[in-house]
Parts: structure tokens; C-alpha cells; sequence
């Protein structure tokens, strides 16, 4: 390398190093009212509509494995009849949908909701909330209402090692709570 050029990349890389040693900064807890303080509103809602194609998972121990090969996640609706939306046709075959929507009766659900809420005994701690789909239908039903379900499946084939034990199809939710809270120790 040329001296002009050796110098400039040295004095580049010197100048680089220096921007990022005050850029380090320490991370600080946030609960709801400072997330609310600084975002607008407490907590974050994630919607999640998938399309995929996974190849293979697979868990292994000891020689032996067990795998999920060729699986798709999807709506489900992949003839004209297999998702009726209840007008005379039929939902198109594309994503998972990962939440409920009903504009009708103000309803907009996400998927998973992701807040700070403090305990009994004062700690705070992160929750993850699903939607209350059991709660919702029941209402939906006893007011005449078909029941409201998230538009997924999730199918593949499962092997042991390389024997084939059939396949595997979840599909159409209808019948979800609950919520996952975490604490440190």
C-alpha cells in the first residue's frame, strides 16, 4: 500500500474508533409510565400475518432425531369452499392471520400483546397477552353471532428418523387465552 493511502486509512480508522467510544450508553429499565411518557401509549401490540415454508425442523439426541419436514403455515383456505366468510364466498388462499378483526363491533385484537405490569408485591415484570378469542365467541354466540376464529394452519409431515409417522395439521383457532409473565430472580 502507498504511503498516502496508508496514512489516510490509518487516520480513518483512528477517527472511527474515536466517534464510537462516546457513543456507549447504559440501558435503563422502562415501566408503563415511562414507556407511556415516551411512546404515547403503554405497551406494544404485534399483528402477525405469515406466509411460509419451512424445509425441516428437526431435534436430534443421542444418534437418533425426530423432524417435522414440508411445513407450511398459511390460511388453510386453499379450495374455493374451505373458508366460508360468511356472506356467499370464500376467503383467498395467502397468510395466516394472526389476530381478529371485526370493524363491525370495534374489535381489533393483535396477536400477541407485550406489556410491563407490576405484581402483588410490588415487582415489575413483562407479560405477553393473547387475545381473549374464548371470551369473545362466547359473547359473539350467546348475541346469535357465528363464532370469530384466527385464520391459520400449520401442517407438515412427521418422521422418525427417516420412517414416516403421518402428518400434522393445526388449524383455525377459535379457542385461545392467556399470558406468559416474566421475572427475574
Amino acid at each position: 500500500m502507498h504511503r498516502p493511502l496508508r496514512t489516510l486509512a490509518l487516520s480513518l480508522a483512528c477517527s472511527l474508533a474515536a466517534l464510537c467510544l462516546p457513543s456507549q450508553a447504559a440501558l435503563l429499565p422502562l415501566d408503563n409510565q415511562s414507556l407511556s411518557d415516551v411512546s404515547g401509549q403503554a405497551g406494544i401490540n404485534i399483528r402477525v400475518d405469515l406466509l411460509a415454508r419451512i424445509e425441516q425442523v428437526r431435534w436430534s439426541d443421542d444418534g437418533g432425531h425426530v423432524s417435522l419436514r414440508n411445513v407450511k403455515i398459511d390460511n388453510g383456505c386453499i379450495t374455493p369452499g374451505a373458508c366460508p366468510n360468511g356472506a356467499g364466498g370464500s376467503f383467498a388462499f395467502g397468510a395466516a392471520q394472526l389476530g381478529l378483526t371485526l370493524p363491525i363491533f370495534g374489535v381489533n385484537l393483535p396477536t400477541l400483546k407485550v406489556d410491563i405490569v407490576t405484581n402483588g408485591s410490588g415487582q415489575q415484570q413483562l407479560q405477553l397477552t393473547l387475545p381473549d378469542l374464548t371470551t369473545i365467541n362466547e359473547q359473539l354466540v350467546a348475541s346469535g353471532i357465528p363464532a370469530q376464529r384466527i385464520r391459520m394452519r400449520v401442517a407438515g409431515d412427521m418422521y422418525i428418523g427417516d420412517n414416516r409417522l403421518g402428518t400434522l395439521e393445526m388449524r383455525d383457532i377459535v379457542d385461545l387465552r392467556g399470558n406468559f409473565k416474566v421475572w427475574g430472580h
